[in-house]
């Protein structure tokens, strides 16, 4: 399977938290989206606009030292944080593996801390823009049918083109 490269352009908190609503519309069970970029680019911030769009209410700290925090909602959530892994070893030792199951919806911050590639997946790179305030996200899909790839940038084609 070929993988899609759409870039988009997001400004401010209020774009990341749109552009995780329109992700998070066609994101189910089983998937998994890679949130990539250097600290401070809004990695955090994405995952729980997708977690918020998909029915988590309750407070959402960041998993930064418990590497895994799990929501019960409409569709389960898991978000990784995995930057405090000092070896990719450390992902499977802990069981974090089976936390991304088909059941629920993972979100990965700092996969690259791990050696683990799930597909189909979406890898998200977040960059700065212009200015501070201003991010570019570069959205690849790993792994997914062609019908699949078409409906998740759907998602984004009216807010995005």
């Amino acid at each position: 399977m070929t993988a899609m490269i759409k870039t988009v352009t997001i400004y401010g908190e209020e774009g990341m938290r749109s552009l995780g609503a329109a992700l998070a519309s066609k994101l189910g069970a089983g998937d998994a989206v890679f949130l990539r970029g250097e600290m401070g680019m809004g990695k955090s911030v994405l995952a729980r606009a997708i977690a918020r769009a998909k029915g988590v209410t309750e407070t959402m700290p960041s998993p930064s030292f418990t590497i895994l925090q799990s929501y019960e909602a409409k569709l389960p959530v898991r978000h990784f944080d995995l930057y405090r892994l000092e070896d990719p070893a450390e992902f499977y030792e802990a069981g974090l593996d089976e936390e991304m199951g088909p059941e629920a919806l993972s979100l990965v911050e700092w996969p690259e801390m791990a050696d683990f590639d799930p597909e189909p997946r979406l890898d998200i790179y977040l960059s700065r823009g212009a200015c501070d305030d201003i991010r570019e996200a570069d959205i690849e899909t790993v792994g997914m049918s062609g019908a699949r790839e078409e409906e998740l940038f759907s998602a984004l084609a009216e807010e995005y083109e």
